[in-house]
């Protein structure tokens, strides 16, 4: 009986941990009006005292002059705005629960390639986090595996749903490659030379270039037909990036990681993004050649190099807007996802107009990932995911989500913030 209690304990301290308690929206069961409001379509611009209405999960019609079905729920939107949901173009969201507890964290792999393992086996759709996440109007995600040189395979993940498989848009979207770093170390706790840095550094980047080199050998071995005993899973794994059927995601920081990354891209033909490009800024020519979208490191953080201007993060969407690429905002750790927006916001006060910095949320992140025929964008005919909000959604002072929804479900916007704050006022109320 002693340890059937100490069993019953510890079950229960794991659903605390695991799981959040808020039901997921139910499917439209009529049209939904939003009336009166500053709609951001992002595609179409902006409409000042506009309606959009959206039914079984799709939006039906968006303008000034809109016919309401006689069967829809009108909510009056005056003085608020409605925004397309913001998408977290990277996050190891649903991975991870508490950083500092080994059983929460399932975002890496042992080993140095596993292009066989997928975010979406792993994937938590109760993490205690994802409810304050989309608190801030982000309700979509890109779920993506971290560690070695392959890490696995992404998923693209709606943030509210009763399981891994109805909530997500891809399953397995693409392949997370991670060049190693080409720099020299100088920590007073770093052992080796520069000299053998470099050399460890230009054999791990060689070893992933044979890596995939061979993968590329197989996936053309396997077009004509391979016996049994010679597929190998995790070669397997990797043919659909030759066959155009999957991206590539380089996880490449530095200059020298970003052209190593081209230079694979290019080399093989592939459909590459590169993700935290801290100094894209420093190879604009070499990107705009290759046309390779940007995914963005967290913008609210310190400059990278000792002689960069202090506003160096900060500029950066705005520098790669002006140059033509196509990029989008991230942040860095899966619970400051909540703060995504406020990235965005940031980047205005540096140069960034509020249109691109909108785009950089919402439909540059879309049509990077391959979802801006759903989402993105508030069109008729794509997916019912959006927000309303009654202050500016980039404005962390003003910003305060009423509404939300996704495909047209409504989406239960309290969470474990807001049902602490409503405790501790409470304290407060008792004491008068």
């Amino acid at each position: 009986m002693k340890y059937l209690l100490i069993l019953s304990a510890f079950l229960a301290s794991t659903i605390m941990i695991f799981g959040h308690d808020k039901v997921p929206g139910a499917p439209q069961k009529q049209p939904i009006a939003l009336k009166n409001a500053k709609v951001y379509t992002i595609t179409q611009g902006t409409i000042e005292g506009a309606t959009i209405v959206f039914d079984r999960g799709k939006i039906i019609a968006v303008g000034k002059n809109v016919d309401i079905p006689s069967n829809a729920e009108v909510i009056d939107c005056a003085g608020k705005s409605i925004y397309p949901g913001f998408i977290a173009a990277e996050s190891t969201l649903g991975l991870i629960e508490i950083e500092a507890v080994r059983s929460t964290r399932d975002n890496i792999e042992s080993g140095q390639y596993n292009p066989n393992a997928k975010a979406s086996t792993a994937y938590n759709p109760d993490s205690e986090v994802i409810p304050t996440i989309r608190h801030n109007g982000v309700l979509i995600a890109h779920i993506v595996p971290e560690g070695g040189s392959i890490s696995g395979k992404s998923a693209i993940m709606q943030l509210d749903g009763w399981t891994k498989e109805d909530i997500s848009l891809q399953q397995s979207y693409a392949l997370i490659v991670n060049i190693p770093y080409l720099g020299v170390n100088s920590a007073p706790w770093i052992s080796k030379s520069a000299d053998e840095q470099i050399k460890e550094a230009e054999n791990n980047l060689r070893e992933l270039k044979a890596y995939i080199a061979k993968a590329k050998m197989y996936s053309i071995a396997a077009r004509n037909g391979l016996a049994e005993n010679a597929q190998d899973i995790r070669m397997e794994a990797m043919r659909p990036i030759f066959e155009k059927q999957m991206p590539v995601m380089f996880s490449a920081t530095k200059k020298e990681q970003i052209l190593a990354a081209l230079e694979i891209i290019a080399e093989h033909k592939l459909n590459g993004i590169i993700s935290g490009a801290s100094e894209a800024h420093l190879c604009l020519e070499e990107l705009q050649l290759s046309r390779v979208p940007i995914i963005l490191p967290r913008t609210h953080s310190l400059p990278r190099n000792d002689d960069a201007g202090f506003d160096e993060p900060f500029t950066l969407p705005s520098i790669l807007e002006s140059a033509g690429i196509n990029w989008a905002f991230t942040e860095s750790s899966f619970w400051q996802q909540r703060n995504l927006p406020f990235n965005a916001g940031t980047s205005i006060a540096y140069g960034l107009s509020e249109e691109a910095a909108l785009r950089g949320l919402t439909i540059n992140p879309a049509s990077i990932l391959g979802i801006s025929s759903r989402v993105g964008s508030l069109d008729i005919g794509k997916d019912a995911t959006l927000f309303v909000s009654s202050g500016n959604a980039l404005d962390a002072l003003t910003n305060h989500v009423e509404h939300a929804y996704i495909q047209g479900k409504r989406v239960d916007l309290e969470n474990r913030h807001t049902d602490l704050a409503k405790k501790y006022r409470m304290r407060y109320q008792q004491m008068k």
